[in-house]
């Protein structure tokens, strides 16, 4: 069992080694994607009522918005968007 692990372990650090270095795959730039998610129109919208505001300040520092993969699903595809502005909807 320990030797499974070991081997799965190795494997996952000799793909990551693989992608970083090798294929220069880079990490998402949250900078960027907060930009971009700042120009779509239904985000203007939900950002125009301050307690939804104060909500998604607060998610960009420790909630959903601070995940760079999680915000390009929302900027990118339609059902992930419809959930998050319904959380927000709900929670603020």
């Amino acid at each position: 069992m320990i030797f499974l692990f070991l081997t799965l372990l190795t494997g996952a650090l000799i793909v990551s080694f693989f992608q970083k270095y090798i294929l220069r795959v880079k990490e998402p730039d949250i900078e960027e994607l907060w930009r971009e998610l700042e120009e779509q129109k239904w985000y203007q919208e939900l950002r125009a009522d301050p307690k939804r505001e104060a909500f998604l300040n607060s998610s960009k520092r420790d909630g959903l918005l601070h995940d760079p993969y999680y915000v390009r699903k929302i900027i990118d595809k339609e059902g992930h968007r419809d959930g998050f502005i319904w959380h927000v909807k709900e929670k603020a």
